[in-house]
């Protein structure tokens, strides 16, 4: 089957799906954006850079992608060539301005079925940095598939100034979707559905939700639907979503003392910073012992997909059972147990996922047991490729259908981790998300110094 240029049309991949099933739930169509920008501390000819970014789409197939609504789906092709607008440059003499035009942009659909598959300017910001803003859609390329894009366009606008050959280009995300419809019709497939099958009869019933803004949604939901034994309440809000993002930042010696931890334990600082989010949405919900959150896994395992654009990113159920006995170093080393366990079938797509979890607990399709969806975004191994000081940030979406989406990265170059909370308003207050904050902090503070201590002591300490 072909497009009316003649171009293969591909049905989408697993990770995709997830994004359309986000997209079908939502009445706000920018909850599958994905607004970043990248910032270099050197000066840019920005007419080199549009040249640059017209063999960066040549490169990056991804960039390339044509999305079809059909009867029968929604489908891709990938054309040799797009048809490009020159780059907006833009001027700010602010980071408060920088922020107020992207983040208004960032809140801005994508018309991803009539060809707007992202948006793209070049800028210079109040510090002389040189940069590039890109809104993609998600289901053309992902959070990690961003550094990607920035790397190869760097590269490219480096081997053109200076008259060199081309670096290498990102490998084709067209050519990797058949492995992944091969996967589908897989004994791995099978294998995969089995584990988790497995994982969650082993976990001894349905999850309990333990929201980050403490038992209140739940306990109103018991009322409202005479039910006291509630453990999961409908937390998709596709009506009332309007949402809200609070940036901040981790101090110096709180991130040398979590980084040297991780360094020393072997513990990644994705699953460390987890482990407190837990602890404290635990201790504010009953020091409640059976916890989960939704970590997006960027699924790139290999040196071809590591450099590759597209979507794999799909979320992975981190379920687990925190009792009160185990020492902050136990919590902590199951957790990171688990998560290698879990990895090891992150390609059973999401959808499926959930579905077999709703079989299993008789969910309904707005009820979801997870208290955020998270992620750790390597933006740091950006600094390694880079002598210059660079800048990476994401934008407000202004809307979101889930309760709470976290995502922290190491600040290159900077001994700080950044923090974003996009929490929707009518769920969460900014009051409960700074009590978030700091109550895992204070936790992973308190765990660290003291990696023997147990759960019952670290909560009676913070209390």
């Amino acid at each position: 089957m072909t497009d009316k240029y003649g171009s293969r049309l591909y049905e989408l991949i697993p990770s995709q799906k997830t994004m359309v099933y986000m997209l079908k739930y939502s009445l706000h169509k920018q909850v599958i954006n994905v607004p970043t920008s990248f910032a270099i501390a050197k000066k840019l000819d920005f007419a080199l850079l549009q040249r640059a970014f017209e063999q960066e789409v040549r490169r990056n197939d991804c960039l390339r992608i044509v999305l079809y609504k059909t009867r029968q789906g929604i489908f891709q092709s990938f054309p040799a060539e797009k048809a490009l607008l020159p780059v907006p440059v833009l001027h700010f003499d602010s980071l408060a301005a920088q922020e107020a035009h992207f983040n208004a942009d960032a809140s801005r659909p994508l018309r991803i079925f009539r060809g707007e598959t992202f948006r793209i300017a070049f800028f210079t910001d109040a510090d002389g940095k040189c940069g590039v803003y890109l809104n993609a859609s998600h289901l053309i390329m992902d959070a990690v598939a961003t550094s990607v894009f920035y790397r190869d366009l760097m590269a490219v606008y480096d081997a053109l100034a200076q008259g060199a050959p081309m670096p290498q280009p990102p490998a084709s995300f067209e050519a990797y979707l058949e492995s992944e419809y091969a996967y589908l019709r897989s004994a791995k497939y099978e294998k995969d559905r089995a584990f988790l099958t497995e994982f969650h009869r082993s976990m001894g019933g349905a999850p309990f939700y333990a929201g980050v803004h403490g038992p209140e949604m739940l306990e109103r939901q018991r009322k409202l639907f005479h039910n006291p034994d509630l453990g999961v309440p409908i937390a998709f809000d596709p009506f009332r979503d309007r949402a809200q993002t609070y940036r901040t930042e981790s101090d110096e010696a709180t991130t040398r003392l979590i980084l040297d931890y991780c360094a020393a334990t072997g513990v990644s600082p994705e699953v460390l910073l987890q482990t407190g989010y837990k602890l404290h949405a635990a201790r504010i919900n009953g020091r409640a012992e059976d916890t989960m959150l939704m970590a997006l896994c960027g699924r790139r395992v290999t040196d071809e997909t590591k450099n590759m654009g597209g979507c794999l990113t799909q979320p992975i159920q981190m379920r687990t059972k925190m009792p009160q006995d185990a020492t902050f170093r136990e919590t902590v080393c199951a957790a990171s147990n688990l998560r290698m366990r879990l990895y090891r079938h992150s390609s059973f797509p999401y959808l499926d996922a959930l579905e077999l979890e709703r079989k299993m607990y008789h969910f309904n399709r707005a009820q979801g047991p997870a208290l955020m969806m998270y992620t750790w975004l390597p933006v740091e191994q950006l600094g390694t490729y880079f002598d210059e000081e660079i800048e990476y940030r994401g934008y407000a979406l202004d809307r979101y259908i889930m309760p709470l989406y976290t995502f922290t990265f190491k600040i290159p170059n900077r001994e700080q981790i950044r923090f974003y909370y996009l929490y929707r308003t009518n769920t969460i207050s900014m009051r409960q998300i700074h009590a978030l904050h700091e109550g895992c902090l204070q936790a992973l503070r308190l765990g660290i110094a003291n990696p023997d201590m147990t759960l019952r002591e670290i909560y009676d300490a913070l209390e």
